[in-house]
């Protein structure tokens, strides 16, 4: 299956003077696949260790950090001589040696060039426990779970991808074309964006063996809950990972620890949330408290919503019918009240750009997303069906001269709103350029 981050590996590889790389994201998102896909595909040699299924080879980056010394024993265990020119050097779960993650420092600062790319499951929790990281010796990439046009990709519509990249103006999408990318949407909301839940999907189109993927890697998750955190905090990650579904139920999501219980409390809690959010098991988006320039000058770190890492997965959590939803029609509600709406447009945005993503709210006025591009604030409406009414949009677009509104509608623009259809997210950043 093809993805997106092909080309940003290729970029990559072409450049001068490049650093190491660093691949964070969630288990089984296709960090492994897609590097070793890359080796292979792009390199006349390929060279991979996996630092979980092979600890002994952390005790040559723990005797030395020269990469020439490095490379020379590792030849000796490969039994093939490594020319750095022609190899890929892939150091998976590196995360388990943080000897090796120091060392990529050494292999950025060496005279030669060398092509070697580090991967974790659990990078970002490594690094929030202040473990040694080389700054501004690595560029770092988060692969996040396969996008809607990763699916369509994948499940031969690469005409749609291609018509969908070459929209260069807003008008309405012709309908027989609308009513196809809108029919593989709600596929997308069903088998969200997990490879192995992708594949099973496209190569069978059975749901109990799609949903038995999915309900195999939520499973994974909640094993790794009492396998990696610290003991105390165990009880703690498991309980607000079982509130997520009804957090997001309710019509305003704003996180509330009390919805994990009663009587819970933020200084109980927010250390086993931060421990999900940096293993990206969850997603957070803060308020901003005004929408003047620059957002992150008006964040309060206090007020968040958080969000599942993949729309597949949320829904076989909440347990919604696939059949349910698959029978949905257009001009219907997407079920879930709006909650799986949102959980997609934010994984759209998040895979389209590393920028921060804010929310605002105000008295009985709350815009889902809003967000800073350049000098320009844009509010994004999610309405995951064809009623759009909104009084939060018209009551911030009173200050602000431009609003995205993402529904079930076709594109379309009035001269201060412009209508992005659920199916186009991933070309926001560019359809809000044109005039």
């Amino acid at each position: 299956m093809k993805r997106l981050i092909e080309e940003k590996l290729l970029d990559w590889k072409n450049q001068k003077k490049r650093k190491p790389l660093l691949i964070n994201g969630i288990r089984q998102v296709g960090k492994t696949y897609s590097i070793k896909y890359f080796g292979e595909n792009q390199f006349n040699n390929f060279l991979y260790i996996n630092f979980d299924l092979d600890p002994d080879y952390s005790d040559i980056f723990k005797k030395s950090k020269d990469p020439k010394k490095i490379l020379f024993e590792l030849s000796i265990l490969f039994e093939k001589k490594i020319d750095p020119v022609n190899t890929l050097i892939f150091l998976d779960e590196i995360q388990g040696c943080n000897e090796a993650l120091n060392t990529l420092k050494y292999f950025c600062e060496a005279k030669e060039e060398y092509y070697i790319i580090g991967a974790g499951s659990y990078l970002g929790i490594t690094l929030s426990k202040g473990a040694s990281f080389p700054v501004g010796k690595v560029e770092l990439i988060e692969l996040k779970p396969m996008t809607y046009k990763e699916l369509l990709l994948a499940s031969g519509q690469n005409m749609l991808v291609e018509y969908i990249e070459s929209i260069d103006r807003i008008k309405p999408i012709t309908e027989p074309i609308f009513s196809k990318l809108n029919d593989y949407l709600k596929e997308y909301f069903l088998v969200g964006g997990m490879p192995e839940a992708v594949k099973t999907w496209v190569e069978t189109r059975d749901y109990k063996r799609l949903e038995n993927v999915q309900e195999n890697i939520i499973n994974a998750y909640f094993r790794d809950f009492s396998k990696y955190p610290p003991g105390l905090m165990v009880p703690k990650i498991t309980a607000i990972w079982d509130s997520i579904v009804s957090q997001l139920s309710r019509e305003n999501r704003k996180f509330k620890y009390s919805n994990i219980n009663k009587s819970a409390r933020a200084r109980e809690y927010e250390n086993a949330l931060e421990w999900l959010i940096a293993g990206n098991y969850l997603s957070k988006v803060t308020i901003t408290d005004k929408y003047l320039l620059p957002l992150k000058g008006y964040e309060n770190i206090k007020h968040f919503k958080i969000y599942m890492p993949d729309t597949g997965l949320l829904r076989a959590m909440s347990d919604y019918p696939v059949s349910s939803l698959l029978k949905n029609k257009q001009e219907d509600n997407i079920p879930f009240k709006g909650a799986m709406a949102e959980n997609y447009v934010l994984q759209e945005l998040n895979a389209a750009s590393t920028k921060a993503v804010y929310y605002w709210a105000k008295n009985n006025y709350e815009i889902d997303f809003i967000i800073q591009r350049n000098d320009r604030i844009l509010p994004i409406e999610v309405k995951a069906g064809q009623n759009v009414k909104s009084k939060s949009m018209t009551k911030i677009l009173e200050d602000l001269n431009r609003g995205v509104r993402i529904s079930m509608r076709n594109l379309t623009f009035d001269g201060k709103l412009i209508n992005i259809p659920l199916v186009l997210v991933s070309e926001l950043e560019r359809l809000i350029e044109i005039e």
